[in-house]
């Protein structure tokens, strides 16, 4: 999976190179590809504490894909959009360290 997102993340940079703006669809799809096959490793999870918080950042992606193709149309739509992918970022960061940063930290040795 983590090649996976590396290689769309190479993809997309060569397609903003090459053709920025010019195939709307193409850089949609790549964005929700990378939003969603992360997402579908949650199928072999046994453990799903922070599932919630996930789905959550998931849900704030997708509605900024709204303003994202709203640009041009709403006023101040793509910033609109980045404050969405912020926000579901720190959703997301928030999971990750409460579930498991704070509890493989030091604390969690003491508990156990």
């Amino acid at each position: 999976m983590r090649w996976f997102v590396w290689l769309m993340a190479a993809a997309g940079t060569v397609y903003v190179f090459k053709y920025h703006e010019k195939y709307k669809l193409v850089e949609l799809a790549f964005y929700l590809m990378m939003g969603f096959f992360p997402a579908s490793v949650v199928t072999s999870m046994s453990n799903t504490d922070g599932l919630q918080e996930l789905a959550c950042g998931g849900l704030l992606y997708c509605l900024g894909v709204f303003f994202f193709k709203s640009d041009g149309v709403i006023p101040f739509a793509h910033a609109i959009w980045h404050v969405f992918v912020a926000l579901a970022a720190a959703v997301h960061y928030y999971a990750i360290w409460k579930y498991l940063y704070r509890a493989s930290g030091p604390d969690a040795l003491l508990q156990s």
